[in-house]
Parts: structure tokens; C-alpha cells; sequence
């Protein structure tokens, strides 16, 4: 019998049905199943938590514990269980959610236009029941349905890669259009793969004797090149927070066209400290403080992304464009962001030239107090127009970008400038 699985954030110790069974997958007709998951999460392995489901067949009573662990309930579509040659059991499920979202323990219904999230998993185990638990909670990892407490931080950005992948090698293999139980079947394969390249990469950086050397590790010109070769001056057509900018050079989009473009961040409670000291009706904000609506489009106008070095470049320049910057604010609020704002808001001491940079540039370009003009008004201008308006001069952004480049050579953000 296996002992115990690891996925994402939780440890599961035991997955069993409660009563003996037939060695068929279903029970009886008469006789529902009960199924038991004994689970601790890696924060506080001390704390196993048991939980049950039931059903009339076993899938469904997986399906029913293992919604506890989910946002919304889950349904098993598909299983197989195939004995390999050492006696093990490969298990593979395909699951999505059920439309249905528990708030405060009150099942509601969601609207028929919401999306179905799906997702497939494995697991090679010596019981069917465990290896079919695992794999449950494995596909509704890969579908990002479980909770936040259980699921890993980067499986977004992971799936939909491994859904590219798989749409571009049915494409280059001529498969013609997979049958969806087998596309899910494939993202999972190459979702398993990219979490193993990752945690390597991961491991690779971590341990390199040379930080500034850390992207020469890797094959980073993906990212700053299109597949025929040419340098991006933009990327826009992407879900991904870390790869999106819109680049200096665009100037003919409107800039409701790129916002409706950029990804939308994480759902997440703004600290209070970050309020504090970033919103513009707070009692205590320091110059530059702008509503969110405006910073998204001041990133438009500046040609940024949405790393912590673009980050820090934007609230950096939104504070120069009052002219005259005192000293105590300009070098505590680089202490705060350094070293008082949680993550994910924290910007690290070897960005910060680019905040001090983006002051710079607010000094010299940009109509003064710009951060309290209401930039939202400018979004259905093309950005060369916006920027005239906000008297932005794309000249000086390079300049200072050049300049950047030059401070902080060794990120992403400065070789996409």
C-alpha cells in the first residue's frame, strides 16, 4: 500500500474507501461508496486533516472528497486504471469543475456562460484507489481549482504554456483536432514536465556562484525575440504578467487597446501599508500617489511592463513629475518598498536605481503633478497622441532607459528596453 503523495502544497497521507469493495471500479448497486483522504498541508505538517466523500461508484466518491480541497466542486469524467508490468496500477483521471461555487458552505450556481475548467492527472500507485485519489487531486491542480492553500503559485502560467505547446505540436504533427479527453491527457504530461524543468531551473539559479551570469544560464532570447528572429519592440499578446510590455516604440494603438490587453493581476488584498502610502485619498501619501485606473495607463505611456524593476521605474516617475522631489520622502519611500511593504509589492535594493531613474525622468519629462491628472481620460488616444498630452517626450524615455540598461544590466526587464 502506498504511504503518502505529495502535490502542489499538501501531503496526502491516506486515500482509501471506507468498506471493502468488489475488485470492480463500482460498487453496488445497493451499497454506496465512502471514501477517506487524510491530508496535511507543508506549512503545517503537524495538523492532518480528514476528509470523506461518497458516491455510488468510487469515482464519484473521490470526486466528492476531493472537492473539499477546490473552489467549486468537481466531477470525474474519465478514469483508467492500466496493471503495468512491475504490478503497479497507471492511473489517469480527467475532471472539471461542476459550475457550482461554495460560498460560506451555500453551493450557488454560477451563470451558464461561465468556463469549465478542466484538467487531466496521473499517478503510478500499487492500489487503485490511492493512485486514482492522487491523480484526482493532480488534474484539479493542473485545472487551478484548488484552493490557494493547496495549489502551486506558477500553475497558471505553466498550463497555459502546456496548452500552447500541445496546440502548436498538433499543428506541426498534422494530428489533425485531438479529442479533448486526449488534449487534457497531453497538457497534463507536458504540465508535469515544465514543473520539473522549473523546479530545476529554480534550483540551477539558486545555487549559481554567479548571480550576474543567472540569465546566461538559460535561453532568454524567447522572450525578447518573435519566431522569425526579430526583436520585439512589444509584447502584448500574452496572459502572462512577467513576459507582458508594451514597449516605447508603439505609438499607434489607442491605449484602451493595450489596457484591455494586459493581464489582470491575481485577486489579492491591497496591504494597508501599500494604501497608505499609494492611494491618493490617504491622509499620509507620498508625491505621486495615483488611483489604479491612471498607474495602468502611465505604464502604457511609459512602455512598461509589470515586473518589480517596471514597477519601481513607474512609481518612480509618477513621484518626479512633481518637479521637486524632497529627500526624507524620496529615500524612505525606497526604505519602504525595500524593506516594509510584503510581498508581492516588495521591490529589492538592486531594482532601485530603477526607481531612482524613473524620478529623474519625471523631472524632465511629463506635464508637472502628472499623477493627478486623470490619465483614465486619455485611453481612447493612441499613445503617440496620450503622450503629447501628457507631455511625455519618448526621447528622454530612451535616453533614461539607456541609462538603466547600463545601471541594472542583468534582468529581463532592462534587456527588453
Amino acid at each position: 500500500m502506498d504511504s503518502m503523495a505529495k502535490i502542489a502544497s499538501l501531503e496526502v497521507l491516506r486515500a482509501e474507501r471506507s468498506h471493502p469493495s468488489t475488485a470492480d471500479s463500482s460498487a453496488t448497486l445497493n451499497q454506496p461508496l465512502s471514501f477517506k483522504l487524510q491530508i496535511r498541508t507543508l506549512d503545517d505538517p503537524s495538523e492532518p486533516v480528514d476528509l470523506t466523500g461518497n458516491g455510488p461508484s468510487i469515482e464519484s466518491a473521490i470526486a466528492d472528497a476531493v472537492s473539499q480541497l477546490c473552489v467549486r466542486p468537481i466531477q470525474i469524467h474519465h478514469s483508467r486504471q492500466l496493471q503495468q508490468k512491475d504490478g503497479n496500477y497507471q492511473c489517469v483521471v480527467t475532471i472539471s469543475d461542476a459550475n457550482v461555487i461554495d460560498t460560506a458552505n451555500s453551493l450557488r450556481m454560477l451563470p451558464a456562460s461561465t468556463p469549465n475548467r478542466e484538467g487531466a492527472g496521473r499517478y503510478v500507485s500499487k492500489s487503485t484507489d490511492f493512485g486514482l485519489a492522487i491523480a484526482t487531486i493532480r488534474a484539479s491542480n493542473h485545472a487551478g481549482l484548488l484552493k490557494p492553500l493547496y495549489r502551486s503559485n506558477h500553475q497558471k502560467m505553466l498550463r497555459q504554456s502546456s496548452h500552447e505547446i500541445v496546440e502548436e505540436l498538433t499543428e506541426v504533427l498534422g494530428l489533425g483536432s485531438l479529442a479533448e479527453q486526449k488534449k487534457l491527457e497531453a497538457v497534463s504530461v507536458i504540465l508535469d514536465h515544465l514543473n520539473r524543468v522549473a523546479s530545476a531551473a529554480v534550483v540551477t539559479a539558486a545555487n549559481s556562484p554567479k548571480p550576474e551570469s543567472i540569465l546566461s544560464l538559460f535561453d532568454t532570447s524567447t522572450w525578447l525575440y518573435d519566431s522569425q528572429g526579430r526583436k520585439r519592440d512589444a509584447f502584448t499578446e500574452t496572459d502572462l504578467w512577467f513576459a507582458w510590455y508594451p514597449g516605447v516604440e508603439q505609438s499607434d494603438r489607442t491605449i484602451d487597446s493595450v489596457i484591455r490587453a494586459m493581464p489582470a493581476a491575481p485577486a489579492s488584498k491591497i496591504p494597508w501599508i501599500v494604501r497608505l502610502f499609494e492611494n491618493p485619498q490617504s491622509w499620509i501619501r507620498f508625491r505621486g500617489a495615483i488611483e489604479l485606473e491612471d498607474h495602468d495607463v502611465m505604464h502604457v505611456l511609459l512602455g512598461r511592463g509589470l515586473q518589480d524593476q517596471d514597477e519601481a521605474f513607474v512609481l518612480g516617475f509618477a513621484m518626479g513629475t512633481a518637479k521637486q522631489v524632497r529627500w526624507w520622502e524620496y529615500h524612505f519611500f525606497q526604505f519602504l518598498i525595500a524593506r516594509m511593504y510584503p510581498e508581492p509589492y516588495r521591490i529589492p535594493k538592486f531594482l532601485h536605481p530603477a526607481f531612482r531613474l524613473g524620478v529623474q525622468c519625471g523631472q524632465e519629462t511629463g506635464n508637472k503633478n502628472l499623477y493627478k491628472s486623470s490619465l483614465k481620460t486619455l485611453r481612447p488616444m493612441t499613445i503617440e497622441a496620450a503622450r503629447r498630452e501628457a507631455g511625455i517626450d519618448p526621447e528622454v524615455l530612451r535616453r533614461f532607459y539607456r541609462e538603466e540598461q547600463a545601471a541594472i544590466p542583468i534582468t529581463i526587464a532592462s534587456l527588453r528596453l
